[in-house]
C-alpha cells in the first residue's frame, strides 16, 4: 500500500514571491531594536563600573534591596547616570534590572549577589 501524501499546512499563508510559508523578511524593527540597545549599553556600563569599583555603592544597593527600599534602590541606580526608564526586582539571590525603551526594546540585566 502506497503512503498517502500529507496535507500541506494551511496555518500560515504562503509568501507568493518565494513559496515560503513565512512572511517576507523585514529587518526594520530589528534594526530599531539594535539602535535602541546601543543607547542603553553605556548606561549599563556605568552601573557595572560603579558596582565593581565601589564596595560602598554595592553594599548600599544590596542593603536597600534587602530592606525592600525600592526608592533607595532606584535612586542609587539613577545616581550612576541611568536615564532610561527601568524596573527592578530583587531576591536574596539576585537583582534584575530592566532598562526599557518603549519604542524598541528591553535590556535585562540579572546580577547574582
Amino acid at each position: 500500500m502506497a503512503p498517502t501524501a500529507l496535507p500541506r499546512q494551511q496555518a500560515m499563508p504562503t509568501n507568493e514571491t518565494n513559496g515560503s510559508p513565512y512572511p517576507p523578511v523585514n529587518t526594520q524593527k530589528l534594526g530599531n531594536s539594535v539602535r535602541g540597545m546601543r543607547k542603553m549599553v553605556p548606561q549599563v556600563q556605568l552601573l557595572f563600573d560603579k558596582i565593581s569599583t565601589s564596595d560602598q555603592f554595592a553594599r548600599d544597593l544590596k542593603n536597600a534591596a534587602q530592606r525592600s527600599d525600592k526608592a533607595t534602590v532606584n535612586r542609587l541606580i539613577r545616581s550612576v547616570g541611568v536615564t532610561n526608564e527601568f524596573e527592578t526586582k530583587y531576591t536574596p539571590d539576585s537583582i534584575q534590572i530592566k532598562l526599557i525603551d518603549k519604542n524598541c526594546c528591553v535590556f535585562t540585566v540579572v546580577l547574582d549577589w
